[in-house]
């Protein structure tokens, strides 16, 4: 067996982020691609406004929605590892896979040697590590254009009739 792990804070999932899982399920062909929403990422403060982990979870459920061999894991937001090394453990206890994939941008990779154990964590998976051209926006730029424009249709839905992204509560 083998798995794709394709982690973020995915706030929200993005046309980008899907079609980074795309172009990995077609590249690598995994048996499973895991999608798994990041509860407290240690490399940087969730914004303002951030939903809720449950909320996440939901948006990541519907961006996937119809995707092959794809899962969505609660496990790094319900009390699991906040490290990816902790998670690739995990994964490897749970399914005993020949190989791991560990998928990020370009702009993760450039920081990947200061994670926690990226040593270790190289013995565990192999990063596979894409272009930033083939990710079209930014979590951030999604955020700030919430048009509906760089999202998957069913996530903007979603952020609609959740009223999720408004102004900042006092």
């Amino acid at each position: 067996m083998t798995l794709a792990l394709y982690g973020g804070s995915f706030n929200p999932p993005h046309k980008g982020h899907v079609a980074l899982a795309r172009k990995a399920l077609e590249t690598l062909r995994p048996d499973k691609l895991i999608w798994m929403p990041s509860g407290d990422p240690p490399h940087k403060a969730m914004p303002p406004n951030t939903p809720s982990p449950a909320h996440r979870l939901e948006m990541s459920r519907l961006a996937v929605e119809g995707l092959p061999h794809t899962e969505v894991s609660d496990f790094e937001l319900s009390g699991g590892a906040k490290y990816t090394y902790d998670t690739v453990v995990m994964l490897r206890e749970r399914y005993n896979p020949g190989k791991v994939w560990l998928l990020m941008g370009s702009d993760m990779w450039e920081t990947f040697d200061s994670w926690h154990k990226a040593d270790a964590l190289r013995e565990l998976c192999e990063p596979y590590v894409f272009p930033r051209n083939i990710v079209p926006a930014s979590s951030t730029e999604a955020r700030m254009a919430m048009n509906g424009e760089t999202l998957p249709p069913k996530v903007w839905e979603y952020i609609r009739r959740e009223g999720l992204y408004g102004p900042a509560k006092p």
